[in-house]
């Protein structure tokens, strides 16, 4: 049950950032600025969660999680009734920078929460179902979001997001019991976490490896246009087969077990490398443009989870730490793909060549990856700590 209900509270969150994306140019008409400026509402709550998330870890380390991840929803809901309400700019960059502080906490707690609750065998499934209501997000939220946005006006897209952040909100207090939460260590024990090679060679992973996905990614719809000669309604259809692929993803690497997850992470981030070495020529074709926007959902939600596992397991104590800095990782390649693939476009090298540019930093993901599998074959199986349990309030 209870990883049912921090699944909804990801799609929630999910949902809660993107569904702005749909409705930008409504926004920036309603506030009167421009659409690069209405843009910046994107990019700073990314910038929040990348900064914000572990700086909020590490203060709330020692804080019970269940009364934690219940405050974490209240503050999103409270950003997404802000935001809905928001007489002007200035306004809506606040609650967005709100919603943006309760992004970065609840993947570390949430996270957590969802390794407590699980034999250590399944901690792969249980990352992966959180990971499953962001993918959902893509093909559910964010979609519908931005059709109640255009129908009934940007401000009811946050209606719906305040919505489903108080399902969640009730969720967890109704369904999560009390986590027997191993209090993390200080700052400085937690930060000597990063002087480890294998916690570094993972965040590098996953910043390599999704920059190569999200630049591609980025400008998936003009090259369905452009290059594919797909009307509107045929985009939006192809992205929703991209957002069944980011599930049939998540749900692959549920099935791994963590200590399988340095033998088969190189394995989806070599299929993602491969798949933008050829989409160029992949987007010339219908049939073979939606398998290959299937196939880059579905390996880079392979990935994830498989990363975001394995390192809470490499961390130990520091986990909720790792965790957090992981997603800021991750907000790092959200960052950095649009401005390659920008690049890339503004030089005069054309769209089709996009994919093939991003697949640089995936093939050194594939490379990290491959460093973590032949550490992992050449040390002694580590032993990770055993998550807490999670049971009622008088478990012990």
């Amino acid at each position: 049950m209870i990883a049912l209900v921090l699944m909804l509270c990801a799609f929630s969150i999910g949902t809660s950032e993107f569904v702005i994306v749909g409705v930008l140019p409504e926004v920036a008409a309603d506030l009167s600025v421009t659409l690069p400026v209405a843009g910046m509402l994107v990019t700073a709550y990314a910038v929040a969660v990348a900064l914000g998330g572990p700086v909020l870890t590490v203060l709330t380390a020692r804080l019970p999680r269940r009364p934690l991840l219940v405050s974490v929803m209240v503050l999103g809901t409270v950003a997404a009734v802000l935001s809905a309400i928001a007489a002007d700019y200035t306004l809506l960059m606040g609650a967005r920078m709100l919603g943006a502080l309760a992004h970065g906490l609840f993947f570390s707690v949430a996270s957590q929460v969802a390794v407590a609750s699980v034999p250590p065998e399944r901690r792969t499934a249980a990352v992966a179902k959180v990971v499953n209501g962001i993918a959902l997000s893509t093909v559910v939220g964010v979609p519908l979001g931005t059709l109640v946005g255009q129908a009934y006006g940007w401000r009811a897209s946050f209606v719906l997001v305040t919505a489903l952040t108080v399902i969640g909100l009730i969720g967890v207090l109704v369904a999560c019991p009390r986590v027997e939460h191993e209090q993390e260590p200080g700052v400085r024990e937690s930060l000597f976490a990063f002087a480890r090679p294998a916690i570094l060679l993972g965040l590098l992973t996953t910043v390599l490896s999704f920059a190569g996905m999200i630049t591609a990614f980025t400008y998936v719809a003009p090259t369905l246009r452009e290059i594919t000669g797909l009307s509107p309604g045929w985009v939006t259809a192809v992205l929703l087969v991209y957002g069944l692929g980011t599930i049939v993803g998540s749900n692959l690497a549920g099935r791994v077990p963590p200590d399988a997850i340095p033998r088969v992470l190189p394995i989806p981030i070599a299929v993602l490398t491969a798949l933008l070495v050829a989409q160029g020529f992949l987007m010339h074709n219908t049939v073979t443009a939606v398998l290959a926007l299937f196939v880059l959902g579905a390996s880079a939600f392979t990935t994830g989870p498989l990363l975001h596992t394995w390192l809470m397991g490499e961390a130990g104590r520091a986990s909720g730490l790792v965790a957090s800095v992981n997603i800021s990782a991750f907000n790092v390649a959200a960052a950095f793909g649009p401005v390659l693939g920008g690049a890339v476009i503004s030089g005069g090298l054309g769209l089709a060549l996009v994919p093939a540019l991003a697949a640089a930093p995936a093939l050194a993901g594939t490379a990290t990856a491959l460093l973590i599998r032949s550490r992992a074959r050449s040390t002694p199986r580590a032993r990770h700590r055993a998550p807490a349990a999670i049971g009622s309030p008088g478990s012990p």
